[in-house]
């Protein structure tokens, strides 16, 4: 399921440089490292500055590349990708919220629940919820 989702992913992203109709421009070498690279450790760590220094770019670096390759910053692309994992986790599991929290790398339910609703506008349960088709619980 992972490697269809990065297939997918990676699909999406060459479609994204079609200008004009014109052939689609080659992705970024710089970009393409710190896709794989978010690819494989974003549970581990959130930051740009922990990828850059790992691949001997700096932070500027990784953020030209992926704005020229798919339109964002580095920082968004990063939490795209979090929030992906975490939507997928969320709609196809029956962990807690806690659990996914500490599987992604939170250091609390909290932090991940805040972080979660800054991007989705909802929390993971709500979320959970919807997806499923069924009412969110009520928040204390």
């Amino acid at each position: 399921m992972r490697h269809l989702l990065a297939v997918l992913v990676l699909r999406l992203t060459r479609l994204t440089n079609v200008v004009g109709g014109s052939a689609p421009v080659p992705p970024d070498p710089a970009y393409l490292r710190f896709q794989d690279a978010v690819e494989r450790g974003f549970a581990r760590s959130r930051r740009v500055e922990d990828y850059a220094r790992a691949l001997g770019y700096s932070p500027r670096t990784l953020s030209r590349a992926t704005r020229s390759s798919v339109g964002a910053g580095a920082k968004e692309f990063i939490d795209r990708r979090v929030m992906l994992e975490a939507k997928r986790l969320l709609a196809h599991s029956d962990q807690s919220a806690t659990q996914i929290a500490v599987r992604l790398g939170f250091p609390s339910a909290t932090n991940f629940n805040k972080y979660f609703h800054q991007r989705a506008g909802q929390t993971p349960l709500a979320f959970r919820a919807t997806v499923r088709g069924g009412t969110p619980l009520p928040t204390a």
